[in-house]
């Protein structure tokens, strides 16, 4: 019975770990910088798409609001001009691996692959400054951990969820949001991935409703430089 119970226990801890809300043993990974002061970070996961990206990119001119990509390797390469239109724009792109699938229990080597044929093609379109990863879907494991702190890369993660790609409704992804952010918060959206139509509007109002509260919205890279800033 004892036996049962250790292997059980070591099972359920085995997979909490791999999900994005707990702690990244190995290297160095980010939800949420500690901050009294109303910075939060936008970003948005799973483009570029033709029909949602260029929408969102113009919603967050209006409201001079800097945000995070994190694209596709495979959806950058079919749509190259529109990823240099984002950072282009002002906003700061991240790695959100080459064909999107779940790294967690693939080889060193092809989760590599994933990482550097994406970070390859964002430097040959253009993109100087450093790029920051996100797992597709937030999973992480040994392997990908161990590689990222090989690389030297941030793993950047998210402590607001908005489930907004099962397309819950306006209100919902918006209240959800705006319930779980705090000072240095990183918020999770899609721009990619099926129709998000919800985020395009939710995002609008996250804005708004942050704004009148008195946050300031900055990109993930800018809110680790804040971060680092406040602790010398």
């Amino acid at each position: 019975m004892i036996a049962w119970l250790v292997a059980a226990t070591v099972i359920v801890c085995s997979g909490w770990l791999i999900t994005p809300l707990s702690p990244q043993l190995i290297g160095r990974s980010v939800r949420r910088i500690s901050t009294q002061e109303k910075v939060v970070a936008l970003t948005f996961d799973d483009g570029p798409s033709a029909d949602w990206t260029p929408k969102l990119l113009a919603l967050l001119a209006r409201h001079e609001v800097p945000a995070t990509f994190f694209l596709v390797g495979s959806r950058v390469a079919k749509h190259p001009a529109l990823a240099q239109r984002i950072w282009q724009s002002g906003h700061q792109v991240g790695n959100h691996s080459w064909s999107h699938t779940i790294l967690v229990g693939k080889s060193v080597v092809s989760v590599r692959e994933e990482i550097e044929k994406t970070d390859a093609l964002l430097h040959e379109l253009g993109y100087m400054h450093e790029i920051y990863f996100r797992a597709p879907y937030g999973c992480k494991g040994i392997v990908l951990s161990s590689l990222l702190r090989s690389l030297h890369k941030i793993h950047a993660l998210f402590d607001v969820i908005t489930w907004d790609w099962d397309n819950p409704g306006v209100a919902q992804i918006t209240g959800g949001a705006c319930k779980a952010v705090r000072p240095g918060s990183i918020i999770l959206l899609h721009d990619g991935g099926g129709d998000r139509s919800q985020t395009l509007q939710a995002t609008e109002e996250i804005i708004l409703h942050l704004k009148n509260q008195g946050y300031r919205f900055v990109t993930v890279a800018q809110l680790l430089a804040y971060d680092s800033a406040n602790r010398t």
